[in-house]
């Protein structure tokens, strides 16, 4: 399962590989249906922790952006 650290090390690791054009990178992962429903719960406590009004309502595509990398998480089609 994909962690917040483990998305920070991808996008720190392509954000310092002068090799890879970062303008306009879009990185999107498929996941399955569970994993990609723990990431969202897991991402949006983490950028909502200490506003409890806020309700947890699971989305489709989950978008972060880091260091201007936009990482896309999609869920598998079956």
């Amino acid at each position: 399962m994909f962690k917040y650290n483990t998305i920070l090390e991808i996008a720190s690791e392509i954000a310092e590989n002068d090799l890879i054009p970062k303008d306009g990178l879009t990185v999107i992962y498929e996941l399955d249906e569970e994993n990609h429903k723990k990431l969202d719960e897991s991402l949006f406590f983490k950028i909502n922790k200490g506003k409890p009004h806020i309700e947890f309502e699971h989305t489709d595509v989950i978008e972060v952006k880091i260091a201007g990398i936009l990482f896309k998480f999609i869920q598998k089609k079956i």
